[in-house]
C-alpha cells in the first residue's frame, strides 16, 4: 500500500529547491527515485492526507491502486521476445507511461531497482506487494536463462486464479441484481405508495382488524415521518459505502465462510487449486520440493492450509514421502495422494501437482454452478413473496372499506 510523503529536494539544473506530495510504497524507494533523476534530496516526512480527499475516496469506494503484474509479465514478455533486455523492456514501458502522465507504476518502481544493478527477481523483491509466486518464477526463470518461459508459466497460474475468481463474481451479480430490484420495488410501494393509502385510510369507518390495523398504522407512520425515513435509509446507505469501502465487509465475509463448514471446504477447493497450480510452477522450474513447498505455503489464502502445509514440509524435510505427508495433514484426498505417489517413481511432480490443481478447480467450478442454480429460483421466491406481501397488505383496507360501506 503506498503512503503519502511529503520531499524537499534540491533539483540540478535551476538551482531550485522543491516541496512536494509523492506516494510510494516506502522511503528508500522515494528517495531512491528522486536520486536516480539526478536530483539532491533534502528531507522526507510522512503527510497526512485531508479530510476531504479521504471522505471523496470512501464516498466513491476508490481503494488504494493494485500493481499490474499480469500485465506487466505480459508486456514485458513481448518485448523480450522482439529482442530487448529485460532493462530495455522496462525503460520502454516506463517511456510509454510518462507519456500517459502515470509516474508510480510497477514498470517505474522496478526501473529505479534495475538501474542500481538487481537482478529482475531482485527488483520485484523490494516491491513488498509482488507475489512470492512471480518471484520464484523469475529467479527459476533467471537460474536456467530461460525467462521468456518463466514468464509464461506464471501467466498461466495467474489466469487459472483469474478465471476462478471471475467464476465468483459471475455468480454474484444475477443475486445482486435480483435483491437490488427488489429493495428498490419495495422501497416505493413502502415510502411512495403506501403513505396515500394512509389518507384514504384514515376515513375507513368502524374498527379494523388485524392485518388492515396493522397496514394503516404502518402506512400513517411512514406518511408523518418520510423525511426521517429517508434519513435512516441514507445513513444506512453510507454506512454500507463505509463497511465496504475500508475492507472490512471482505473480512466479515470470509470469517463467515471461515465458520460455515460446507462453505469453508469449497473455498479450500479454490485455495488448493491456487497452492497446486504454485506447487507445480515452482517444480517445473527447476526448485527443489522443500523450497517448492516453502513458497506454495506462502500463497495460500488460510491460515490452516499454510500451516498444513507447513507441517507437510517437515515431514518431508525428516525423509518422509511427499504423498504422506500431504495425505496426513488433509491437503490432498485419495485420488490426489496416489498421483503424488505415482510422481514420486517418475519424478514428474510438477505434472501431478498440476492435475490435482485442476481438480480441484474443477470442484469449485461445479460448487459456484450449482450454488448458483439453487439461490437464483429461491432468490426470486423471496423477492416475489416480500413484494407480493406489501401489494397484498396494502389492498386488504380496500376491501374492508368495500364491506363496511356496503
Amino acid at each position: 500500500m503506498s503512503t503519502l510523503y511529503r520531499v524537499r529536494y534540491w533539483r540540478v539544473g535551476d538551482c531550485a529547491v522543491q516541496d512536494v506530495l509523492r506516494h510510494a510504497l516506502d522511503e528508500p524507494t522515494l528517495r531512491a527515485e528522486i536520486q536516480a533523476s539526478g536530483n539532491t534530496v533534502l528531507s522526507i516526512r510522512t503527510a497526512s492526507v485531508p479530510w476531504s480527499l479521504r471522505l471523496r475516496s470512501l464516498l466513491t469506494l476508490r481503494t488504494t491502486p493494485q500493481l499490474a503484474f499480469s500485465l506487466f509479465c505480459r508486456e514485458v514478455r513481448t518485448l523480450l521476445q522482439a529482442g530487448m533486455t529485460i532493462v530495455e523492456a522496462v525503460e520502454t514501458l516506463c517511456a510509454r507511461e510518462r507519456l500517459e502522465g502515470r509516474s508510480d507504476t510497477l514498470a517505474a518502481l522496478l526501473l529505479v531497482h534495475l538501474q542500481q544493478g538487481l537482478s529482475l527477481s531482485s527488483a520485484l523483491h523490494a516491491i513488498a506487494a509482488t507475489p512470492v509466486v512471480l518471484i520464484a518464477a523469475v529467479r527459476a526463470g533467471e537460474r536456467t536463462s530461460n525467462l521468456l518461459e518463466a514468464l509464461d508459466d506464471y501467466l498461466r497460474f495467474d489466469k487459472l486464479v483469474t478465471e476462478l475468481r471471475k467464476k465468483i463474481v459471475s455468480a454474484a451479480i444475477y443475486p445482486t441484481l435480483v435483491s437490488a430490484v427488489g429493495l428498490a420495488v419495495s422501497l416505493f410501494l413502502l415510502l411512495g405508495v403506501m403513505p396515500k393509502f394512509s389518507s384514504m385510510y384514515e376515513n375507513l369507518r368502524g374498527t379494523a382488524h388485524g392485518s388492515t390495523l396493522l397496514t394503516m398504522q404502518i402506512s400513517q407512520f411512514l406518511g408523518e415521518n418520510r423525511g426521517a425515513v429517508f434519513a435512516v435509509l441514507l445513513f444506512i446507505g453510507v454506512s454500507v459505502a463505509l463497511w465496504i469501502a475500508s475492507g472490512k465487509a471482505k473480512i466479515h465475509a470470509l470469517w463467515l465462510a471461515s465458520h460455515t463448514t460446507w462453505i469453508r471446504r469449497r473455498a479450500e477447493d479454490f485455495q488448493l487449486a491456487m497452492m497446486y497450480q504454485a506447487l507445480a510452477l515452482l517444480l517445473k522450474g527447476g526448485y527443489p520440493m522443500t523450497q517448492a513447498m516453502q513458497v506454495a505455503a506462502q500463497s495460500a489464502l488460510s491460515p490452516r492450509l499454510c500451516t498444513a502445509m507447513g507441517a507437510a514440509l517437515r515431514t518431508v524435510e525428516q525423509g518422509g514421502l511427499v504423498s504422506q505427508a500431504l495425505s496426513q495433514v488433509q491437503l490432498c484426498d485419495e485420488v490426489g495422494r496416489r498421483l503424488m505417489a505415482a510422481a514420486e517413481r517418475n519424478g514428474a511432480f510438477y505434472r501431478a501437482a498440476d492435475v490435482v490443481s485442476r481438480m480441484h478447480a474443477e470442484r469449485f467450478e461445479l460448487f459456484v454452478e450449482r450454488f448458483t442454480r439453487m439461490v437464483e429460483p429461491l432468490l426470486l421466491l423471496g423477492v416475489a413473496l416480500v413484494v407480493g406481501g406489501i401489494v397484498v397488505l396494502m389492498y386488504l383496507p380496500v376491501f374492508d372499506m368495500t364491506t363496511q360501506l356496503r
